[in-house]
């Protein structure tokens, strides 16, 4: 895996929040363990012990799958910001507490964390289009926000800017083969919710008044009910996301998976096209994006 990795400059001024008052229930971090994560995530895929990173998961997904893009969609919340909606019956875990990190031989895999977030991505806007990306393990956004920091083509996903909140989002993602080309026409949006308390933040999106301009319509903001019940659940206003009820870590047993697999026993499922990472031989490129308002990049499908 060798593509250029482009340096993300935060040039937006950040905007700082304080964390609702239920917020306290979700970022408790002595309410999960990571043998909550061992133990229910085991049936989905396959635990790997993945030096340095320890054991990782990775999800039986598919070849094509990118986390943040397939099988889900954004909403917005007023309390947590733009919160992704999974409809995998792991998502509750993946795509709220620990990072993302790709192998070039064995795909994208999932380092397990106790911090719940809405999402841990961050983002980028145009005139047009909007975009999102896995923090990677390691990177601390209140390191990135003063110093910087990179992160490959690839881990981007772009849509038209009007499509931002739909729930088929993923009928209208833009080709990943033009991510340099919409990585060098934007911009990060550094908006962060900040939690003083646990020192921690996490980006929380586009402000929703910007992307309703280019909405049909208003969109649809949703509550979030933290539960004790896995089955994922939605409503107009609300979606339901899955919170373990406490567990008592005990320091007489060893926390592990079941069963764990050696990295180089791993085969090569989780392995992207190469169509849907790196451009393709013909090196196509799409017309740079021009003022606000004009243009559309049309359906990708």
């Amino acid at each position: 895996m060798k593509k250029i990795v482009k340096s993300i400059i935060l040039a937006a001024v950040v905007s700082v929040f304080s964390f609702a008052p239920n917020m306290a229930k979700a970022q408790d971090d002595q309410s999960i363990t990571l043998q909550t994560f061992y133990d229910q995530l085991d049936p989905y895929g396959q635990w790997v012990n993945y030096p340095p990173y320890g054991n990782v998961f990775i999800p039986n997904a598919g070849p094509g799958f990118v986390p943040y893009s397939t099988n889900g969609h954004w909403e917005y919340t007023d309390d947590y910001g733009w919160t992704w909606d999974s409809d995998y019956p792991w998502g509750w875990a993946c795509f709220h507490y620990g990072r993302w990190n790709y192998d070039a031989s064995y795909g994208w895999f999932w380092i397990p964390d106790t911090q719940w977030g809405p999402a841990w991505v961050v983002w980028r806007n145009s005139d047009q289009y909007y975009g999102w990306a896995p923090l990677p393990w390691g990177v601390d956004i209140n390191v990135g926000i003063n110093n910087g920091y990179g992160l490959p083509d690839y881990y981007w996903c772009f849509v038209p800017a009007q499509y931002m909140g739909d729930p088929y989002i993923y009928h209208y993602y833009l080709p990943r083969a033009n991510n340099d080309l919409f990585i060098s026409h934007s911009a990060i949006i550094a908006r962060v919710n900040y939690d003083r308390f646990h020192r921690f933040g996490f980006f929380i999106g586009p402000d929703v008044h910007d992307v309703e301009r280019f909405h049909r319509g208003p969109i649809n903001h949703v509550s979030i009910n933290f539960n004790s019940d896995p089955h994922h659940a939605y409503s107009q206003r609300e979606i339901g996301i899955y919170h373990p009820a406490p567990v008592v870590e005990r320091h007489d047993v060893q926390v592990a998976p079941s069963h764990v697999v050696r990295v180089q026993d791993v085969p090569r499922r989780n392995m992207p096209a190469p169509q849907q990472h790196f451009a393709p031989q013909s090196q196509q490129r799409v017309p740079a994006p021009q003022n606000r308002g004009g243009g559309n990049f049309g359906r990708h499908r």
